[in-house]
């Protein structure tokens, strides 16, 4: 996912220097909702990947560096504001990141994938199908299912009253992502792992709210949002039809408060072999 962000946005890394970056872009959402050591790891991680990036950008306005006009490196960094001058380089380096890191983020939902494939194998079945409507329905039951962040947290800027509830300055408030994903009263059995229920789902932004709620154009979802469902239609394609593999022993469960959630062993498989 790292070396597809790169090569996408026209971020130059070398073969040597992928698992580092990897590494660091995964620490900045895995640290999302950490305290202490975890914390520091991904403020760490962001310091030297935006050192790094930002290094980058100054090789592209000094003409070094030549990455493909319609990509975001180049987008980014040869942009200049109404008064012909450029953004300065954190800002940028800034932007060009919020570009990498959500792609390489996908992978949690790519870890779900094959959880749901373990543990529910019937589907796998069904997915040999090739069938793309039964594939959208199984992507978006993973989605509502699992956990990404169980719930998202904000500080209230200022007083309001929504549905006869007050909501005061400086207030800490939780959104339950999780728990709107599994409501009663809006999925009908929502604890069963079931791809069919988006056959009849309306479409409302506000009861499916894996990425966030509400319009993504005016409001707090997830601009790329169409891009994590293309990558894990392509994803649950190669892991059902290209390759065949073994689920060995693991920690399979998952947490109800970490931010992000994911296994707790990041889903191991082994003997993988290409299906010919």
């Amino acid at each position: 996912m790292c070396q597809i962000a790169c090569e996408w946005s026209g971020v130059p890394v070398q073969e040597n220097e992928i698992k580092n970056l990897t590494n660091d872009l995964g620490a900045m959402f895995e640290s999302a909702g950490a305290v202490g050591p975890n914390h520091w790891m991904g403020r760490n991680a962001r310091n030297s990947v935006e050192k790094w990036i930002g290094e980058i950008i100054e090789k592209v306005r000094n003409g070094t560096l030549i990455p493909p006009e319609n990509t975001a490196l180049y987008i980014f960094a040869m942009h200049r504001d109404s008064e012909g001058n450029f953004l300065d380089t954190v800002t940028t380096a800034v932007e060009v990141i919020n570009i990498l890191r959500p792609i390489v983020a996908i992978a949690i939902f790519i870890n779900f994938i094959l959880l749901a494939l373990h543990h529910y194998p019937e589907e796998k079945e069904k997915l040999k199908s090739g069938d793309e409507k039964y594939t959208q329905k199984f992507i978006q039951e993973v989605r509502r299912f699992y956990p990404f962040f169980p719930f998202a947290m904000a500080l209230v800027k200022k007083d309001f009253t929504w549905n006869g509830y007050k909501f005061e300055e400086g207030t800490l408030t939780l959104l339950d992502i999780y728990g709107t994903n599994h409501d009663p009263k809006i999925w009908e059995n929502p604890d069963l792992f079931y791809p069919n229920r988006f056959a009849k789902w309306d479409g409302n932004p506000f009861d499916f709210i894996p990425q966030g709620g509400g319009d993504y154009y005016m409001g707090h979802r997830c601009a790329g949002e169409w891009v994590t469902i293309e990558v894990m239609k392509v994803s649950l394609n190669y892991l059902v039809n290209q390759i065949d593999y073994e689920v060995p022993e693991q920690d399979l469960s998952y947490s109800m408060v970490s931010m992000p959630s994911i296994p707790h062993s990041k889903l191991i498989i082994k003997d993988v072999r290409k299906r010919t």
